[in-house]
């Protein structure tokens, strides 16, 4: 089933291949300052809303693809026996999508993950706070010598 990862700046929704076929769509990528809430749900019926899209809803066992909702999107990869699921909540001026539903085999760690990433990212930025110490420089470039060019003679 789908997992998140986060790279960079960006949170991501990794599908499996077959996942990727019926939900006729790539991995899910979102900028992290789009990100406003983290949370474990315990019933996947309580996060589903609007009408099904794009890709396959079979009730009980597997909702997988787009849902439309009041003039925004979700993007859901539940399969209802494995409860309970991570929901990510978005601003839709930053994202395609308004939330993120995915079951996960530890949803609890899951948003604790995502909730403490929130927490290094500054108001209104869309980069990381996170303190990098400045790469060192190198004393001369790999593969040249350490030594100065000798200067061309009269």
């Amino acid at each position: 089933m789908a997992w998140l990862t986060v790279r960079g700046d960006e949170l991501i929704v990794r599908l499996a291949w077959w996942e990727k076929i019926v939900a006729r769509r790539g991995d899910v990528e979102v900028p992290l300052c789009a990100v406003t809430m983290a949370s474990v749900e315990p019933s996947w019926r309580r996060v589903l809303r609007g009408t099904p899209g794009r890709g396959m809803w079979i009730p009980g066992a597997l909702c997988l693809g787009v849902r439309e909702h009041a003039g925004t999107r979700d993007f859901v990869a539940i399969r209802p026996r494995k409860l309970p699921v991570t929901r990510i909540d978005l601003h839709s001026t930053a994202s395609p999508f308004a939330r993120i539903v995915i079951s996960d085999r530890v949803p609890q760690t899951t948003a604790a993950m995502v909730r403490s990433i929130l927490h290094r990212l500054p108001d209104g930025s869309g980069q990381l706070n996170v303190p990098t110490a400045p790469a060192p420089k190198p004393a001369w470039l790999p593969g040249s010598s350490p030594a100065p060019c000798p200067t061309a003679g009269p």
